[in-house]
């Protein structure tokens, strides 16, 4: 599939869709903002994550949260504008703090667990797969490094 039709087959809908289960889709700027805030509560609840995210990049919730919705919001609808190069962040956060194997499957499941418990539709299961492939990409980046 070409990156004009991925980009049309995933613009946002004017009607919010919901499946048969009742669930939204990641269809909206306004689902996606939805879906990393309740992300991010599960992150931060996490004896694993959340001090990775607090102590070692001591995040700032109120910039970070706005960067990761554009960051899928780029991924999923087309919007252009997340710019940012998200592995020199993550090389600095690995940097201070080795992220290793078990870090990239709890982000993982926490966030297909998020979709999962929240979202459904053709826009939710293509941030499932963009997930797995992010997830991928990093470890193996950051592995190679060491």
């Amino acid at each position: 599939m070409s990156e004009r039709q991925r980009v049309r087959l995933f613009q946002p809908g004017v009607v919010e869709q919901r499946s048969a289960s009742g669930q939204p889709d990641l269809d909206s700027p306004e689902q996606i903002d939805r879906m990393v805030s309740l992300f991010y509560r599960r992150i931060l609840e996490d004896p694993l994550l959340a001090p990775v995210f607090l102590e070692v990049a001591r995040i700032d919730l109120d910039e970070h949260l706005p960067l990761i919705a554009a960051f899928w919001k780029k991924l999923l609808l087309g919007d252009d504008r997340y710019n940012r190069h998200m592995m020199a962040k993550h090389r600095a956060v690995d940097d201070k703090m080795p992220l290793t194997g078990a870090h990239h499957e709890r982000w993982l499941a926490l966030f297909m667990a998020n979709l999962d418990q929240n979202f459904e539709g053709p826009y939710t299961d293509r941030a499932r797969q963009l997930a797995a492939r992010i997830i991928d990409n990093l470890y193996e980046q950051l592995s190679q490094r060491r």
